[in-house]
């Protein structure tokens, strides 16, 4: 069984998600789930603060761990593809797929997906199209120890984001959100003056504590438009 913190969260939530403890309720202690889990109670802390971070649960000294869906509120990065944004703008959209290979993941994807060293990943370049302008350029890599059918998976027409979607279960996502001048060869490949802004997204989803991919989303600034959505 797996007892990384991340595992723990994606237990605890689909026995929230069944509704073992309806809101209102209180969870059990850190120490019961600690047993019952088999690992430290430092590694339950870390899943019920990251719960409480959520908004799912409500944590207060003495009173333990207290289940609040619905009654709190925060904002979510949407997951749109870019294919739902740029027809959703009313544009023809389109993929072409610039690189496609497998590889020993470089020590930079090997920390970002908890691989080990010499671990074989698929790495994938695309660049997605709104119109006849590019909207964004996608460098993706997929563990494939999750993902073992990515492999022989071909992406020279359907994005691996979608892809991904169909093939495996998410239970989490975590987004880094930076901005930065593009570098000549990215400005070539998303038709831009070397130099102009981007805006940059980080992304890595897991299922049920198991890295599954770690992407680079390069948009344009002045073409890409950010949506979050409020959790109530």
């Amino acid at each position: 069984m797996a007892t990384g913190y991340r595992a723990i969260k994606a237990a605890l939530m689909d026995r929230l998600r069944a509704g073992e403890w309806p809101a209102g309720s209180t969870m059990p202690g850190e120490v019961q789930l600690a047993d019952e889990y088999g690992c430290a109670r430092v590694t339950v802390n870390r899943a019920l603060r990251e719960l409480a971070d959520d908004g799912i649960v409500r944590r207060q000294r003495r009173r333990g761990t207290e289940v609040i869906a619905g009654r709190s509120r925060h904002a979510r990065l949407t997951m749109r593809q870019a294919r739902q944004q740029i027809e959703a703008d009313g544009k023809a959209y389109r993929y072409d797929c610039l690189r496609q290979r497998v590889q020993p993941a470089p020590a930079a994807v090997a920390g970002q997906l908890a691989l080990s060293r010499g671990a074989e990943a698929v790495e994938i370049l695309g660049r997605h199209w709104a119109g006849d302008r590019p909207y964004q350029l996608e460098h993706r890599w997929i563990n494939l120890a999750a993902v073992p059918e990515a492999r022989d998976e071909s992406f020279s027409e359907q994005g691996p984001g979608e892809w991904l979607l169909q093939a495996k279960p998410l239970s989490d996502a975590e987004h880094v959100l930076s901005a930065r001048n593009a570098r000549p060869r990215e400005a070539g490949q998303l038709q831009m003056v070397p130099g102009d802004a981007l805006f940059v997204i980080e992304r890595r989803t897991w299922w049920q504590g198991e890295a599954i991919t770690w992407v680079r989303l390069l948009h344009p600034a002045e073409r890409f438009r950010l949506v979050t959505r409020d959790v109530m």
